[in-house]
């Protein structure tokens, strides 16, 4: 059966499709995920055979999410062995049951290697740096499926979960040694943490939203 005629394709259909539920399940194939990925226009990862279908974003998520996207290129400036992706770049992660996730953001260092289902279709397997961007209907899923298997990416540094009911971050650094990770969770406007020795503060990454 056609993916266009098993599964909807635009927000529209998915609201229809989910009953208004920000995040929709349903039951396919990874050759039928590849395809749907070519059509729809909503976002989907791929985990335990079910596409995983996102609804559309919130404004305080959109707005924390391009905010943090351009404070990582400053953190990261100069650097021309680095590209940085936004939520439209999958990550493949073989070690987590080939789970394939959007993360709202990410930087990999080059030359990078990818997971490809075919020519023009592929999915980033070494990210240094992930974000996400938390929202009420997505938290429980951010820390109970994507963190674990985040986790997993022998290449991934750093992974930043970034709050929008409150100014609140979550950073974890990867230690030296096997599954070892620093955690750090920072609330203070003026907080400080640094990214490739660049600080960076709560009140920028909040800028022009709920700060």
């Amino acid at each position: 059966m056609a993916v266009a005629a098993k599964f909807p394709l635009t927000y529209l259909e998915l609201a229809e499709f989910g009953q208004g539920k920000a995040i929709v399940r349903f039951p396919a194939t990874m050759e039928e995920y590849w395809e749907l990925l070519a059509q729809a226009e909503y976002r989907a990862d791929f985990y335990q055979n079910e596409i995983i279908a996102m609804s559309y974003e919130s404004d305080f998520h959109s707005l924390i999410t391009n905010q943090m996207s351009f404070l990582l290129k400053l953190a990261y400036q100069g650097r021309k062995d680095l590209w940085h992706f936004n939520s439209n770049r999958p990550v493949c992660i073989p070690d987590c049951e080939n789970a394939i996730f959007n993360p709202d953001g990410s930087v990999v260092l080059l030359p990078s290697k990818k997971f490809e289902y075919q020519p023009g279709m592929n999915a980033e397997l070494t990210p240094m740096l992930l974000f996400e961007v938390l929202s009420e209907s997505t938290r429980g899923r951010d820390y109970g499926e994507k963190l674990p298997c985040y986790k997993k990416i022998p290449s991934l540094q750093y992974i930043l979960f970034i709050d929008t009911r409150r100014p609140e971050v979550t950073l974890w650094q990867r230690l030296e040694g096997p599954d070892k990770w620093l955690e750090e969770t920072f609330r203070e406007p003026d907080g400080q943490f640094a990214l490739n020795q660049h600080p960076l503060t709560l009140r920028e990454i909040y800028e022009g939203s709920l700060l």
